[in-house]
């Protein structure tokens, strides 16, 4: 099997029950953290300019980030021990700066706030608090304003997300957390000063340190776990007790690895977890099975069907109050009602609950997945071939959709013979089409049109079936090099609403799929 969808898959769980979309009563929670987050990075900013990082802080940004990352359902006692968290660490911080301008001989500025410590942690308050500034937000800012800001943010959940799996790693980036303080100290300035030109201008910086992050990541990666590989990955499931692993953080899934490698318990990957099967040092844990489910659009079903526990690594994207309870367990920083927090990776609650889980009883066997593909091996063919072809197509990760199937398969009937075309997902067979399987692999659509973009002059086109947390990150980034064009299918809201997808094709030149016939002639003119 090479190409990972269901030739009758229709059913989508993002959409039909918003496991992937915010309800009104976490967008309020949003809003006030996100004003502890601007008053924090102003006074965390003051600092840096002195010399003095503030690590309290640091923390506090980072983790509170990556909790809006997964937009789930804010339980009262985590929102608690966030707003808590910065009630302790803000006045601290607002201190520290007075007292460092005073033994500079430096007026402090300080910031005029809203907020009032250790009054915001009352849910109801809170909620209610959160909702008038959403409010006031929308009124006082125009459309095209209050998407750059959205769009700014997304780049914000982006870098944190590359920072601290960086940092997994034992790698602390300075530079990746400086862009978050600045990111969201722009969200400090008046509204005369809330230029469009001057919030482009950010975001395109930033998404060119986001990719550097993503990058460097790989390389870590490659490091620790030897260089990709094309290989095969089962579908399959055997019989005997399991765990599944749902994300991307493949350090935290060696952790796991580690932990369950003397137990007679199997372990599964779910979702982009997948890629770790790609790297050389995760054959040696026998344990690793391969692969369960469909993915993040299936994951009602696969979570519901899977007879063990499940461990929701960091960042991962679940709305959680729609999903199987019981046996759902996390390392993040905060925790959803239902689900278990995995402390100091500890995981000896998820082996008790595995042993004591029913298990597989008899396995199923289906086809296994070509998962990877060889980079020097590409660029090599490409540039043999590229005379012969006028442009180059780039087709990224595909959407489990019927609708986001046929409009591909299409497009790749259709392409002209002169247009070579690099397909990461959907596959028919022509001479002009070369096709690999990335899996998840989000960051081979930068890779490879980087890559290319270097070695040849000629245009290059690259589509994005759909979007995660770094794609429009990644779209940014590569619009900003020459003879590239960018278009974008249909993403969940939680991703790039429509209002959005107007802001980029206006500032960033960045195109929505329209038809098949449309788009083409549209590239073709180009």
């Amino acid at each position: 099997m090479i190409y990972n969808y269901n030739e009758d898959y229709q059913y989508d769980s993002c959409v039909s029950q918003g496991v992937c979309s915010v309800n009104p009563r976490t967008s309020s929670l949003q809003e006030v953290l996100i004003l502890y987050l601007k008053l924090a990075s102003y006074y965390a900013i003051k600092l840096y300019e002195n010399g003095i990082q503030d690590n309290d802080t640091r923390n506090m940004i980072l983790n509170t980030i990556s909790i809006l990352v997964s937009n789930f359902e804010f339980s009262e006692r985590d929102f608690k021990v966030i707003t808590e968290g910065f009630n302790k660490t803000l006045p601290a911080l607002i201190k520290k700066y007075e007292e460092t301008c005073k033994g500079n001989n430096i007026v402090p500025e300080c910031l005029k706030s809203i907020l009032k410590f250790k009054q915001s942690s009352d849910i109801i308050k809170s909620i209610q608090f959160g909702e008038k500034e959403f409010l006031k937000k929308n009124k006082s800012l125009s459309a095209q304003t209050r998407d750059l800001y959205k769009i700014l943010f997304v780049l914000a959940k982006s870098v944190c997300i590359n920072v601290l799996d960086l940092e997994s790693f034992g790698i602390e980036d300075k530079t990746g957390y400086i862009s978050i303080l600045k990111l969201l100290n722009s969200l400090n300035t008046d509204e005369h000063d809330k230029d469009a030109d001057k919030l482009k201008t950010l975001i395109e910086e930033i998404s060119v340190i986001d990719n550097t992050l993503m990058k460097t990541l790989q390389n870590v990666k490659e490091e620790r776990y030897g260089a990709q590989q094309l290989c095969e990955v089962s579908y399959s499931t055997v019989p005997g007790k399991a765990v599944l692993v749902v994300g991307s953080n493949i350090r935290e899934l060696e952790d796991i690895l580690e932990a369950f490698k003397n137990k007679k318990i199997d372990v599964y990957t779910h979702d982009e977890m997948i890629l770790a099967n790609t790297f050389p040092k995760f054959k040696e844990y026998k344990n690793l099975k391969g692969q369960y489910g469909q993915g993040i659009e299936n994951c009602l079903l696969d979570f519901a069907t899977f007879p063990g526990p499940i461990i929701l690594t960091r960042h991962s994207l679940y709305n959680v109050k729609h999903l199987y309870r019981g046996l759902l367990y996390t390392t993040d920083f905060a925790t959803s009602k239902g689900v278990i927090p995995i402390k100091n990776r500890d995981f000896s609650q998820v082996i008790a609950a595995a042993e004591n889980a029913k298990g597989f009883k008899t396995g199923r066997h289906c086809e296994t997945l070509s998962v990877g593909y060889d980079y020097d091996k590409l660029i090599k063919t490409v540039k043999q071939r590229a005379e012969k072809y006028s442009g180059i197509f780039i087709v990224g990760i595909g959407a489990y959709t019927l609708e986001s199937k046929a409009y591909f398969e299409k497009l790749l009937a259709k392409t002209p013979k002169n247009i070579l075309v690099i397909s990461l997902s959907y596959c028919i067979q022509r001479e002009n089409i070369i096709c690999l399987n990335a899996c998840f692999d989000t960051f081979a659509v930068t890779k490879i049109t980087e890559g290319l973009a270097e070695e040849l002059s000629i245009p290059i086109s690259v589509f994005f079936p759909k979007c995660d947390r770094h794609t429009i990150s990644q779209m940014i980034y590569l619009n900003q090099k020459h003879n590239i064009n960018i278009y974008v299918g249909k993403c969940t809201p939680i991703m790039l609403n429509p209002n959005m997808m107007i802001t980029l094709k206006n500032l960033f030149n960045i195109n929505g799929l329209t038809s098949v016939k449309k788009d083409l002639d549209e590239i073709l003119k180009k």
